[in-house]
């Protein structure tokens, strides 16, 4: 889980060392489960705090946290960590890192072989050479992509890789959210979570794959 330090600094500095350590332990909760508990005893329990202390420290935290105990900042860190390693793992099963479009071009449409007037190396007017004849090895193999070709399969990634990590548009209420939800197949267990994310305007197709495309396909 990243830290940035200004950041830290900036929304813990007014907590005790024992708050700190609170506020610490619930983000790490949410980072490895992606979400928090809403009941006071588990989140109590999480932070491994003391009954009589724990009102006390309650209050100081819950500034830091959205109304179902949902850290913005943990969340968006934690999306972004997870479309990092799927973008890895897609590179890893075409064999590395993609290569750049020029790597994919033959010699001839890299470099210029003469000038729009006709002339070239002080030549005026020259008939040019046939070209060599194509070996039957040639016809066989397969014709080397070009930028042309290869312009559109890019915009397209590029396009579905917006769309598929855009937010969905936050609704005017919560009861216009979980219906959304629920019209997308949402489980009941995930709803909670889901919610909170849409309602703060970070939840994306992304995060609802797994059981979106399930619903759709039933419906």
């Amino acid at each position: 889980m990243q830290i940035y330090i200004g950041d830290e600094l900036a929304e813990t500095s007014a907590l005790s060392p024992e708050e700190y350590g609170c506020h610490m332990r619930l983000r790490l909760h949410q980072w490895m489960h992606g979400e928090l508990p809403t009941d006071e005893e588990r989140l109590r329990r999480i932070c491994s705090a003391e009954r009589e202390q724990w009102p006390m420290i309650r209050d100081a935290l819950a500034p830091l946290f959205d109304w179902q105990w949902h850290h913005v900042k943990t969340a968006e860190l934690r999306r972004q960590s997870e479309e990092l390693r799927l973008t890895k793992v897609e590179n890893g099963k075409k064999g590395g890192r993609p290569r750049k479009p020029t790597e994919n071009l033959n010699e001839t449409e890299t470099k210029p072989t003469g000038k729009a007037n006709g002339k070239a190396d002080g030549k005026l007017n020259e008939t040019p050479s046939p070209s060599p004849s194509p070996s039957p090895s040639d016809l066989n193999s397969p014709a080397a992509p070009t930028a042309a070709s290869a312009s559109p399969s890019r915009a397209y990634d590029e396009e579905r890789k917006e769309t598929y990590t855009r937010a969905f548009p936050v609704p005017q209420s919560v009861e216009g959210g979980r219906n959304f939800l629920l019209s997308r197949g949402c489980p009941p267990e995930e709803l909670k979570r889901c919610l909170g994310m849409l309602m703060e305007g970070h939840l994306t197709p992304f995060d609802i794959e797994a059981w979106d495309v399930k619903a759709r396909a039933n419906a």
